[in-house]
């Protein structure tokens, strides 16, 4: 549909990070030869016996790929660059039929899902368009709904497609820009790493070990410097087996490593990390397969605390995704943590062309409760825990390994555990601080975005969040005036400068009880009451004929006119897609929400005439507030 047309980024200023960042002293990256079931470097050529490539650009580039972190899931395919433009065909990767088709507002966007004969699922994200016998399916039903949002199956093998046939075209339906979103499923509906399944790109960029970080595993651990966590950046050039980190108790570790496949210096993760204490392999991680089941373990995967977000090199008990070996090695034989002595650790970044990246480290661990002293060699003493303040001797203290909490503040914290209907993976302790007011910076912002406080806000902390979906915790008393019921009244968090909707208050348990809410994450929340309702734009539109995709694509009609983009926004609460209501010179026309550049997307007729239209838009915020506009449109038939 060409809606956004922006010109290519010059590449080479790409090349300057990847340059300033590549590692010297602790750090060996190379090109190594191929790792055992490492993928040839160079995109296999497409024949009739091997999948077909889903696009046909010259260029076979990543932004994203497989099991990259996403909060609180993994990624489940690859993204392909488009050149930042829509309208790229797409193209069935074998025969077989189309098993599903979706639009959403956010998400997918337009998803196509494609069963081959071979069994396997190709999933074919944020496009654009899709062929025209999926495209008419999908428009009557969203005009029989009135809702754009909609999903279809359709009968086994009732809509056959060829490999090598055109079955959409790229877009950016649901995400913030054009690419396309392409997985490889095994039949039984478990992703697969789309780079071992046939669709492999080149690569000749080795990974990146940006830093190492030691992490205090119990209230007993000392590190040298005296923070609960040390940081060596790895390109200190300190010489290999000098200046050891010194502690005392158990340790954990985790690094952050990017990879690349391109001279963009797009952000992509490792396929393989591996660590090797004294010589011998104490664990590894191969992102290969994982289950939409296991979904929410990638949080026990990740040190994710604050500013702060690291590969943990370690595997929680818990953890089941595929290609994850060993434990809590840390802990050592006796649960303590590791022998008195000096160990060596190594770790090993690897991508699927077989580059690969090494860093190497030495760790002095010394007698239990024995004080390691300053830093030394490269290490950076931090803090990472939540650490509360107070009038009391003890402070407390939520780590993401350990807790402290003197019985004086034991009344903040609830121990949750897994089990009896909670949505946890593991143990978790969430302290309840209510009671602050509202800072003036916060109630600044809260005024532009049309929101009113209505009580102190509360923070839930917690030391990590091994949490599946939402937990139920009560509001304290003053978040929220008892009196007021009001469907305007939702939760709001406090994150990067401006408050994000996160949800409406919920019902008592019993009675007379506490009102309650879905936590979704940690953070400041508060109440608040929506003021305003969206604006819409109604500056006089012009639509002229459709200039095509292109070359001419087989079973891809595009429409008469081009796309209305009408603006809509609503800083509070949100526009509720499912609200909107539109109608063109009278007659109903659904309108796609494309709320991530708070606009809405009008397909014109393709009936309609040159001259002056009349578009009626009604469309209402998550609070409840309606807002309608009339905006005059001129189809203009020359261009």
């Amino acid at each position: 549909m060409n809606l956004a047309r922006h010109p290519i980024r010059h590449l080479l200023p790409g090349l300057v990070p990847i340059l300033l960042a590549l590692p010297v002293g602790t750090v060996h990256a190379a090109r190594a030869a191929a790792l055992p079931g490492a993928l040839p470097a160079a995109a296999p050529r497409d024949s009739a016996a091997s999948p077909r490539w889903p696009l046909d650009l010259p260029a076979r580039w990543l932004t994203s790929n497989f099991m990259e972190y996403r909060d609180g899931r993994y990624h489940a395919g690859v993204d392909f660059k488009t050149r930042e433009r829509e309208g790229f065909p797409v193209f069935a990767v074998e025969n077989g039929w189309v098993e599903r088709v979706r639009t959403t507002p956010g998400g997918y966007g337009r998803a196509l899902y494609l069963r081959g004969d071979s069994g396997r699922i190709y999933v074919y994200a944020h496009l654009a368009r899709f062929d025209d016998a999926v495209e008419k399916q999908v428009a009557a039903e969203q005009m029989r709904t009135a809702q754009y949002r909609v999903e279809l199956e359709p009968p086994v093998g009732a809509l056959r497609v060829e490999r090598g046939q055109a079955v959409g075209l790229t877009g950016q339906s649901g995400t913030t820009g054009p690419h396309l979103h392409f997985e490889v499923r095994d039949a039984g509906n478990r992703p697969l790493d789309p780079q071992v399944a046939g669709f492999a790109v080149r690569d000749t960029i080795a990974p990146v070990i940006h830093h190492v970080r030691a992490v205090a595993a119990s209230e007993r651990t000392r590190l040298a410097g005296g923070g609960s966590s040390a940081r060596l950046p790895t390109a200190t050039g300190v010489a290999i087996g000098d200046l050891p980190l010194c502690v005392s108790g158990p340790v954990a570790f985790s690094a952050r490593v990017v990879d690349a496949s391109d001279p963009a210096g797009h952000r992509l993760e490792p396929a393989r990390l591996e660590l090797r204490l004294d010589g011998q392999v104490v664990w590894r991680r191969d992102n290969t397969t994982f289950d939409f089941a296991e979904n929410a373990q990638q949080r026990l995967e990740w040190l994710e605390l604050g500013p702060v977000r690291e590969q943990w090199l370690h595997r929680d008990p818990a953890v089941t995704v595929a290609g994850r070996e060993g434990e809590r090695w840390y802990l050592g034989a006796e649960g303590t943590g590791l022998a008195p002595g000096r160990h060596r650790l190594e770790l090993r970044a690897s991508d699927r062309a077989g580059n690969r990246a090494d860093a190497t480290w030495e760790l002095e661990v010394l007698a239990a409760a024995a004080e390691p002293g300053p830093a030394v060699g490269g290490w950076e003493a931090e803090d990472v825990h939540f650490l509360r303040s107070g009038k009391f001797i003890d402070d407390m203290v939520l780590a993401p390994l350990f807790e402290v909490i003197p019985e004086e503040m034991s009344g903040l914290v609830r121990r949750l555990e897994p089990g009896l209907g909670l949505p946890l993976l593991a143990p978790l302790s969430l302290a309840t601080l209510p009671g602050a007011e509202i800072d003036s910076v916060q109630v600044s912002q809260a005024t532009r975005q049309g929101l009113a406080p209505l009580g102190a806000t509360v923070r839930w902390a917690a030391g990590s969040w091994p949490v599946d979906g939402d937990l139920v915790v009560e509001l304290p008393a003053g978040t929220l005036p008892d009196e007021r019921d009001g469907p305007e009244d939702l939760c709001y968090w406090w994150e990067g400068g401006r408050w994000q909707l996160a949800g409406a208050p919920l019902a008592p348990a019993v009675r007379g009880g506490p009102r309650r809410f879905a936590l979704a994450r940690p953070g400041t929340y508060a109440a608040m009451a929506d003021t305003m309702p969206p604006a819409i734009g109604s500056a006089t539109l012009l639509t002229r004929p459709h200039r095509g995709y292109g070359a001419a694509v087989a079973g891809l009609t595009p429409p008469h006119w081009e796309i209305l983009a009408v603006p809509v926004t609503d800083l509070g609460a949100g526009v509720d897609p499912a609200s909107l209501k539109a109608r063109w010179d009278g007659h109903p026309v659904v309108v796609e929400p494309d709320l991530l550049r708070d606009r809405l997307l009008v397909p014109v007729p393709d009936d309609a005439v040159a001259g002056p239209h009349r578009l009626e838009l009604e469309v209402a915020d998550r609070a409840g507030w309606r807002a309608v506009a009339s905006v005059s449109v001129i189809c203009e038939q020359n261009r």
